[in-house]
Order: structure tokens, then sequence, then C-alpha cells
């Protein structure tokens, strides 16, 4: 475990991917242990209709690439001229590093030592706006817990949605029931490159925050 605080390990835990180490194994052990904290977090009544599928088997990483790859594809031509200085994200600072940093990993997939995907029992779609954020609210803190619990082993990871333009074909692959389960990300896990990680930049509480009105 690093010596970190809970404050450090809050705000220096950040989306990696160029700086996952691709040479070093990850034991599964470690896994099932971030997993086990992970499952502390809160769901929706207590039900843990959640699954996580940890793959390292390398043919089967090495497909979850390519369809990773297929689907950022389709991403990138959905945008048609949205795209370098027309981005939405642009503007940010930063923008250049974390458009290397996604193709870093875009190229490099298939070699990360363990690929996770969490899933949640039932589908959004159609559904009301109550139902779709019991379910969403039932998951995210579990994938950040699991994130965090990375972190402090000196582990890194990031969510990625791409994959999600062919969900079908990745539901196929690992034997999801797709008509049941929701695919919430896929997460790249390996051990990073140095265990030093600095605060981003984020709007202040000034910008974003409002008291009783919006």
């Amino acid at each position: 475990m690093l010596p970190l605080t809970p404050d450090e390990v809050l705000t220096t835990t950040r989306a990696v991917r160029r700086r996952l180490d691709l040479s070093r194994p990850v034991p599964r052990q470690v896994v099932e242990e971030c997993l086990e904290v992970a499952l502390q977090a809160p769901n929706g009544s207590n039900l843990n209709t959640w699954r996580w599928i940890a793959v390292d088997d390398r043919p089967t990483v090495a497909r979850m690439a390519e369809i990773y790859d297929a689907a950022l594809e389709d991403y990138v031509k959905s945008l048609g001229s949205a795209t370098g200085a027309n981005y939405a994200g642009a503007s940010i600072p930063g923008f250049e590093r974390i458009g290397a940093s996604v193709q870093h990993l875009r190229d490099h997939m298939r070699e990360v030592p363990v690929l996770l995907l969490p899933v949640f029992a039932g589908r959004t779609e159609g559904a009301n706006l109550f139902f779709q954020a019991s379910l969403w609210g039932s998951v995210v803190q579990a994938v950040w817990s699991f994130m965090l619990a990375l972190r402090a082993r000196g582990l890194g990871s990031c969510w990625t949605t791409g994959h999600l333009w062919r969900e079908a074909e990745m539901a196929d692959l690992l034997g999801v029931p797709r008509e049941k389960y929701t695919q919430v990300g896929l997460f790249p896990i390996a051990f990073t490159l140095g265990t030093e990680f600095r605060r981003a930049w984020r709007r202040t509480p000034a910008e974003v925050l409002r008291w009783n009105r919006f």
C-alpha cells in the first residue's frame, strides 16, 4: 500500500493511460482485493446486482482490444467535422495531452495485463429518469472505489466507454446476456510507471457551486 492520506488518494487518482506498465503482470489476488474494497460501496437496496468480468486471457484481451479500436473509429466517424479544434473539449487546458493519451491506450490496449468489464442488471432504454439514476447510482460508487483501491496499491486504470459503440460484440465475446445487463465501461488495469501523480485542472467550487437555487 502506498503511504497516501485519504485526500491524496482522492485528489491524485488519475485516468491513467500512457503510464500503465504493460510489461508487469498483475496478480489476480490484487484485482480481487480491490474488488473486495469496491463491493463495500453503497448500492440501491443493497441488491448487489452488479457483475464484474476480469479478463487476463491474452487472446480474449486481444479481441476486446480489436472491438475497442473499431468502436472508437465508429465514434470518430460520428463526430463529422467536430474534431480537432472543433471538438467540444478543445478549449480545456491540456486537451492535446488527453488526445495523445487516448491514442496511446488505443494503440496498446491489447498489451494491458487485465481488462475489467463491470455490468449491472437491467437496461435503461425507455426507462424513466428515476430508474436510470437508480441503476447508475448503484454502480458508479463501486467503480470509483475500485479505482481508488488500485491507486493505493500502486496500480492505475481509466474509465473508457468507447467500446459501447459495439456493445453487442463485446457482450457476445464475454457471454453477457445483453437483454438483461448493461455494460458500465471497460477498465484497463496495470501497475503504474511511477506512483507520483498530481492534482488535475478542474473548475473551482466558486464556478460550479450554487446555494439554494440554480
